[in-house]
């Protein structure tokens, strides 16, 4: 099982579909799972056929702290789906009364309060729809106000846009779990009050395949001198890309941006949504745009934010891609980015490229904050 971060106080494991969050003697679960890590208390929960990031106390002390958190709405999670249909408007709220059948383990929308009922809501915006083998689908991001049994799946299919493949609630199409996964989490830590975010991509088979790629990103990035560009360009493997870049407004924790991306294939258009793990790592979901679609998003342009144009001069090396991006705000320094496989990797820089320091951990050259303000050293 992977497992996103550990201390004394907690662990983030992401669960795998089909496990139980809560130990059971009889069937696996994630307590059972992490049995090497010591006592683990359950503040949240997941359903069975869910999957996704969760947080679980390894104190007592952690595991009040962390429940209080709960209770006071300090931990924010945030879901993907994929229903059936296209959910109107287009983002919006869900509030409704919900009743669960303990004996047919069911949640039901009810129409007035009845003892049992508990007011469920959540928020929802729909992040791209598709007709797929026929069927209109829709990817749908989702954060929980309430946290009730089965309240994504209920909330949608009241509404007649069942989960693909949750046939307890509808859905006609087979698949062996819901199409519903637990992207994000935050909440303060324990101990320090520390705000923790975490998130993990989506499953990468159908019908999540069916709307973009979902991975994680880890990369090294390196201030440089400006490069000499024809030595570059004299590299075998170099491909040169002419790129624009526009930040969206997005929610905390979150990079939402599109790129135009002109080379010797023609242009595309790009969106991405990374959300940060770590220094090294974040959950990058790209998806290819139309010409219509990409105009359509720069009407939610993140307005303290400027455009940034750069001319990327991709360089296979030493069994890696180094991305050199020229910027057009400078004049003296570049930036060379190397994705990898893990974040215990070794980095080879080409021998042209001079070296300045690593800016990995520096926040200040992360392309959105470029697009704010420029560095003064």
């Amino acid at each position: 099982m992977e497992i996103l971060y550990e201390d004394a106080a907690l662990i983030v494991p992401v669960k795998p579909c089909g496990m139980l969050s809560e130990y059971s003697e009889n069937e696996p679960s994630v307590i059972t799972a992490l049995a090497d890590h010591g006592t683990l208390y359950p503040v949240h929960r997941l359903d069975r056929a869910v999957g996704g990031v969760m947080v679980y106390a390894k104190t007592k002390r952690a595991a009040a702290a962390l429940s209080a958190a709960v209770q006071e709405g300090l931990l924010c999670k945030q879901y993907t789906a994929i229903v059936s249909g296209t959910p109107a408007p287009g983002a919006g709220e869900l509030r409704d009364l919900l009743f669960k059948d303990a004996v047919r383990n069911k949640s039901f929308v009810v129409d007035r309060a009845r003892k049992g009922a508990k007011e469920a809501i959540l928020t929802y915006t729909v992040r791209d729809t598709r007709e797929v083998e026929g069927r209109t689908l829709s990817r749908v991001e989702i954060t929980l106000v309430t946290g009730r049994s089965h309240q994504i799946r209920v909330q949608f299919a009241s509404r007649g846009w069942p989960l693909f493949g949750d046939g307890k609630y509808g859905s006609r199409e087979k698949a062996p779990y819901p199409s519903l996964f637990a992207t994000s989490l935050a909440f303060p830590h324990p101990t320090t009050g520390e705000m923790m975010r975490f998130s993990a991509p989506v499953p990468s088979d159908y019908p999540w395949s069916a709307f973009g790629s979902s991975a994680y990103e880890i990369e090294r990035k390196y201030l440089i001198a400006y490069p000499d560009v024809a030595v570059l360009k004299a590299m075998d493997g170099c491909c040169v890309a002419r790129i624009e870049q526009t930040y969206l407004v997005a929610p905390d924790g979150v990079t939402h941006r599109v790129r135009r991306i002109a080379d010797e294939r023609g242009v595309r258009y790009i969106e991405t949504v990374k959300r940060r793990v770590s220094d090294l790592r974040a959950v990058e979901e790209e998806r290819v745009l139309d010409e219509t679609e990409y105009a359509a998003l720069l009407e939610r342009a993140d307005d303290t934010r400027r455009p940034v144009f750069k001319t990327r001069y991709s360089v296979p090396y030493a069994s890696h891609t180094v991305e050199v991006d020229v910027y057009d705000f400078w004049n003296d320094r570049a930036i060379a980015e190397v994705e990898l496989a893990s974040e215990e990797e070794a980095v080879a820089l080409p021998d042209c490229l001079t070296v300045i320091r690593e800016v990995t951990m520096d926040a200040r050259y992360k392309n959105v904050n470029l697009a704010k303000e420029l560095p003064q050293d």
